[in-house]
């Protein structure tokens, strides 16, 4: 299912802006939206399919056994596939509309995917390595969410926005004016009209 999947829409999970510019009625985000949805179907599919075969599976031969682990590692491996093309969808939205807080949260989300697979292929191939996997995952995620809190989100996002003001022009001023003052040494690379609307908000707040 998963190979018919990817081959049969090869061109759609990594078109690029042409593809988004070609196909009538669909947009950056329902492109973008389609590919998140069609991830987490994916990977609910590929964690239900692989924990029932580790749990109720049991290989006769070691040749069983090789057999049941290539194949679910395919699985794993092909899920990863689509995980690749839905941040790629997010990453062409971005580019067109700008970063924003629910986008770098949906690449969060789908990097944190990421990681849980590889340590599910982990799994299927190294036998020791599932008794401490619940653990491990537990510590990864709690690492991950300390680890985006750290990297300053909303710095982040306004870095990310004037590289492309400096690439396109395009900015939306709008929406990085109601970002915390983290944002603020991003904005002051801005020219001055464009940074006095940016970083109005910002400066009434401080101020109250």
């Amino acid at each position: 299912l998963f190979v018919a999947f990817v081959a049969v829409q090869v061109a759609v999970l990594f078109g690029g802006h042409d593809r988004v510019l070609e196909t009538a009625g669909l947009t950056y985000a329902e492109y973008a939206r389609s590919g998140f949805w069609q991830l987490l179907a994916a990977t609910a599919l590929t964690f239900a399919v692989v924990g029932l075969a580790l749990a109720r599976v049991h290989p006769r031969t070691a040749g069983e056994g090789l057999v049941l682990r290539i194949l679910l590692g395919a699985l794993c491996a092909l899920t990863l596939v689509v995980l690749a093309s839905a941040l790629h969808r997010l990453r062409l939205y971005e580019d067109a509309f700008g970063l924003t807080r629910p986008r770098l949260l949906a690449e969060a989300v789908g990097l944190w995917l990421g990681l849980m697979l590889a340590l599910l292929a982990t799994a299927v191939w190294v036998r020791r390595a599932r008794r401490g996997l619940p653990q491990i995952a537990v510590l990864a995620t709690a690492v991950g969410l300390l680890a985006l809190s750290l990297s300053v989100p909303d710095r982040r996002i306004a870095d990310r926005n004037v590289d492309r003001w400096r690439e396109t022009g395009n900015i939306d001023v709008r929406y990085l004016a109601g970002l915390s003052a983290d944002a603020t040494p991003a904005l002051l690379e801005l020219p001055l009209p464009v940074r006095e609307a940016a970083t109005a908000r910002i400066r009434a707040r401080l101020a109250d």
